[in-house]
């Protein structure tokens, strides 16, 4: 009756919601941040796709690395409220930094990018060194086991605060980005960096007002040196000793160190070899902010229905947004389902969440397949060559070797895979339909060149100046190579000398008139460059010649420009065409991925927390934290091998998560589930 009375008593603690609207705020600025990050690494900075996705990774690496540094200071030093402000205040100090990189875009590119990478180590330190004393700040108000059924209402809290601060912030962010035209930009990233960094400066004013109501604990023993320094003492005395001892090795250190310590110790190392397997789970995770976002950039965003396009970087909303509604629904539906199959304990489900894992990156690797398309693949022992008609009427191309070659009016025709011909030089006949009635049937002389696996253009053509039909061959053979970005590939094929005192502009213009120019000159010689991806108009003097040239991902094109007959005849030829799919596509990977995570997340916090020696939770709680930082640096080294199929790197992924599975399967027939006694602070173990 006392007890009841005395629960009864003890309200809500009014401080924690303090913590809760700082947790809110804090993680609308960082998942805020990062969900624009890879692209502000692309078009601004400048970065190619493999280092931008490395420096992205490189970031949650270290976000994810600090919370063991942030738990010493807290546990050992400072005390959590201290440590929570400290980096807070290092943590806002890098968003102004990274906003301020992205305003002085007028200053040097090298020293931009040094600016930028600056405010990103700062934010680094602050988010990760805060991450271990926001919810254990809350933990600590209240009385347990009194408010246990209160404890456990702030933590639901807490995660919900969480999941609603990044669902805005990654829907909010991208428009910021996009619909926001500043300082000449098509885009605006010092508004999506600058709206959360005002939002990290209100997290540390709602935290410091409810300073004075906080219950602030005094630190400790520091428990996490003693567990490290017990751990290495018996591992030396391992290594070194001659002994033959049949004790676990982690026995010998009760030599220097007390029972409860070596105890802890051996549960922390069982829980850890588990921890092994998590680092390739983040892998695949993490990358939902930076390849699945760079494949988003390939696809069609636009929603007719709604008149609005879904940026490359929005799709990552549904992730929290998925995640809080299954987190609330799993208790009720897929749990219930997988305890009927058998998968009950936790190690089991975690085993499952990463074969779905393993199954979005097969599936991410299928779409990018049908992105890419088409690839022109030539026998080693053949050769292709292509004709390019700059006249606007047929031509017919005959000789004693090659017969009948028509090629079609402003147009291409392939000759496929011929063997290998001795051909040097030979008498070509031209006849052309009457509309080219000025130009007789003529013979000219020139070389053909066929290659082993290659391929060699030529573009028939006139030189005006001497008034010659010419069959122009490309300098190179032709690179039909498509780019990991996925940017379409463009060549420009003229008439001789048409560029003379002329000027042709290539010019995309988006609905604020923001103008992307490129020169006539820039593809000409035969050779493939990259262009964004959108619809142009091609300028002559300064006036449109056509309606729309639209350039798709993963394309290749070629621009024939050429006067006919004082008309000036265009014409915009596509091969190895790429697929404009539309971004939804990107759903299914999302959908097993979000599914992984959930179930991933709430039972890898749930196995940490009881599987943890009371002593040592913030300890395991770190390392935790750590297995997120590795996996990040996991992607930077895979990025570092720079294949040029994006494919492959996908089926990598998934091959190594299908390794892990079986090796989280081997680690869960050995391990022994653990309960721990509050009052001895000793284990006993099941099977």
């Amino acid at each position: 009756m006392e007890n009841k009375l005395s629960e009864e008593k003890l309200k809500f603690p009014k401080s924690v919601w303090y913590i809760i609207c700082n947790e809110l705020c804090e993680r609308f600025n960082y998942y805020g941040l990062r969900t624009v990050l890879v692209l502000y690494l692309t078009t601004a900075l400048k970065y190619n796709d493999d280092d931008s996705t490395m420096i992205y990774h490189g970031f949650i690496f270290l976000s994810y690395f600090m919370p063991l540094f942030g738990a010493v200071l807290s546990d050992s030093y400072w005390g959590k409220y201290k440590t929570m402000i400290q980096l807070s205040l290092i943590y806002a100090l890098g968003n102004i930094v990274l906003t301020g990189a992205s305003i002085v875009d007028m200053i040097n590119l090298d020293i931009q990018r040094i600016i930028a990478l600056i405010g990103l180590v700062l934010i680094s330190i602050g988010t990760g060194g805060i991450k271990p004393c926001g919810c254990t700040l809350g933990g600590d108000q209240f009385k347990l086991p009194e408010q246990q059924e209160q404890l456990k209402y702030f933590f639901n809290r807490y995660i919900i605060a969480i999941y609603i601060g990044a669902t805005i912030s990654t829907f909010i962010t991208p428009e910021l980005r996009n619909t926001v035209h500043c300082f000449g930009k098509d885009s605006c990233f010092p508004l999506a960096f600058g709206v959360p960094a005002i939002l990290m400066i209100l997290a540390i004013i709602i935290v410091v007002l409810g300073s004075k109501m906080y219950i602030k604990k005094k630190p400790e023993q520091d428990v996490i040196l003693r567990t490290f320094t017990s751990i290495f003492y018996a591992l030396r005395k391992k290594l070194f000793s001659t002994t033959d001892q049949k004790q676990h090795w982690i026995e010998s250190a009760r030599s220097k160190y007390t029972d409860v310590e070596v105890s802890d110790s051996k549960a922390a190392l069982e829980v850890l070899l588990i921890f092994l397997s998590y680092p390739l789970f983040w892998a695949l995770y993490e990358q939902q902010g930076s390849r699945w976002t760079l494949q988003a950039t390939l696809m069609n965003g636009k929603i007719d229905n709604l008149n609005w396009v879904m940026k490359p970087d929005q799709l990552q909303t549904v992730v929290p947004f998925f995640a809080l509604v299954f987190l609330l629904t799993f208790d009720y539906s897929l749990y219930p389902i997988l305890k009927k199959l058998g998968i009950k304990k936790p190690l089991q489900r975690i085993i499952f969440s990463y074969f779905l894992a393993s199954i979005a990156f097969i599936v991410t690797a299928i779409l990018q397949w049908h992105i890419f398309g088409e690839t022109t693949v030539i026998s080693p022992n053949e050769g292709l060559v292509k004709i390019y008609n700059g006249f606007d009427c047929n031509a017919t191309i005959s000789s004693m070797k090659i017969l009948n070659i028509t090629s079609k009016s402003l147009d291409v025709t392939d000759i496929k895979y011929l063997p290998i011909l001795d051909v040097t030089a030979d008498d070509y006949t031209l006849s052309f339909d009457p509309s080219c009635s000025p130009l007789k049937d003529r013979k000219i002389k020139t070389n053909i060149t066929i290659l082993k696996g290659k391929s060699i253009s030529y573009f028939l053509t006139r030189n005006f100046e001497e008034n010659v039909v010419l069959l122009r061959v490309n300098k190179e053979s032709d690179n039909f190579f498509k780019p990991k970005n996925g940017n379409p590939q463009l060549r420009i094929l003229t008439s001789e000398n048409i560029h003379n005192n002329e000027t042709f502009e290539i010019v995309y213009a988006d609905k604020d008139n923001m103008k992307t120019t490129y020169s006539l000159s820039m593809y000409l010689n035969g050779f493939f460059r990259g262009v964004n991806l959108g619809n142009y108009k091609l300028l002559h003097n300064g006036k449109s010649l056509n309606e729309s040239l639209n350039f798709t991902p993963t394309t290749i094109y070629t621009l024939i420009v050429q006067r006919n007959d004082d008309k000036m005849n265009i014409k915009l030829l596509s091969m190895d065409n790429g697929n404009y799919l539309h971004i939804l596509w990107q759903s299914p990977q999302y959908l097993f991925m979000i599914t992984a995570d959930v179930i991933f997340v709430a039972t890898t916090i749930e196995f940490s927390f009881t599987e943890a020696p009371p002593r040592i939770k913030s300890f395991i709680s770190a390392c935790y934290s750590l297995t997120q930082s590795v996996g990040n640096l996991l992607v930077v080294f895979v990025s570092a091998l720079s294949f040029k199929n994006q494919v492959h790197e996908y089926l990598l992924y998934s091959g190594l998560m299908f390794i892990n599975t079986l090796f989280l399967i081997y680690l869960s027939l050995n391990y022994k589930y653990k309960t721990f006694s509050e009052n001895n602070i000793k284990n006993t173990t099941e099977n």
